[in-house]
């Protein structure tokens, strides 16, 4: 008999998707992206998508903080992963299996002059244009290098380092290094540069598709989510998420919990059954 469709009932789903995952080791923390396909870096957040904090296996806040905040950049200078802030300007976490639907959903390219049209578009500041140009221009550069260059002296480097984050979360800078273990200053490139074979895979992809694909997964990790949650964590073009619901009819079933309409995956309807 089927049971019915509550947030209760989801809740469950969830936490029963998470409970097989018990991480101690950076492998393993690899291994739960890589099943996930992308999920935020530290705490769970926007669109009910799960943290790696889910499912740390120690009860020690400090131990956690200490675990994640070394395999975050390990995993991404070893190109284990992508690391940015790419959902809801929060620490995200995108496995290489799902990079080129991210890179192709990015709006880039993989043009030089993708930066261009992102700060045209008011979608980059002034201050990260100029510093995708050095690292462009220059080459693979350090932290340091770059603070030396575009933070005055007294200046705490705020702007310069949410710059920074608005570059990687686009698909624009990666880390592609650590200059020296726990200095905390990186090797920065272009990620067109550090990931080539991604920019290379994504023009392969449509939009359409790729959107497709990210959706899939998104909805098997969460069962079932308002359409309005989806739209405010991916921010998509219309267009491309209702060509991406249209492909996933056989995989996305309309249902209602509370009277309100919500998208629940095929997964989750097995399960539930």
């Amino acid at each position: 008999m089927t049971s019915a469709l509550t947030w209760r009932l989801v809740e469950r789903y969830r936490r029963q998707t998470l409970t097989r995952h018990r991480i101690r080791t950076k492998r393993q923390a690899l291994r739960f992206v890589d099943t996930l396909g992308f999920c935020y870096a530290f705490t769970a957040g926007p669109g009910h998508l799960p943290g790696l904090f889910d499912v740390l296996a120690t009860r020690s806040i400090d131990r956690m903080w200490s675990w994640a905040w070394q395999w975050k950049d390990e995993l991404a200078t070893e190109r284990c992963l992508f690391y940015g802030k790419v959902l809801r300007r929060k620490p995200t976490y995108v496995a290489l299996a799902f990079l080129p639907q991210f890179f192709a959903l990015s709006g880039n390219a993989g043009e030089p002059d993708d930066y261009l049209q992102a700060y045209r578009e008011g979608r980059l500041s002034r201050l990260a244009r100029d510093v995708y140009e050095y690292v462009r221009a220059h080459g693979p550069c350090s932290t340091w290098v770059l603070r030396r260059q575009f933070v005055t002296r007294g200046d705490r480097g705020s702007a310069f380092h949410r710059a920074l984050g608005d570059l990687q979360g686009r698909f624009l800078l990666a880390k592609a290094g650590e200059l020296e273990e726990g200095s905390y200053s990186f090797i920065w490139d272009t990620f067109d540069r550090w990931m080539p074979q991604v920019v290379r895979a994504a023009h392969r992809i449509s939009t359409a598709d790729a959107g497709a694909a990210v959706l899939d997964r998104y909805l098997q990790t969460v069962g079932a989510i308002a359409p309005g949650v989806v739209t405010d964590l991916f921010h998509w073009p219309p267009r491309i998420l209702q060509e991406a619901r249209r492909s996933l009819e056989d995989r996305i079933m309309d249902g209602q919990i509370d009277h309100a309409s919500v998208g629940t995956h095929a997964e989750f309807q097995r399960w539930r059954s």
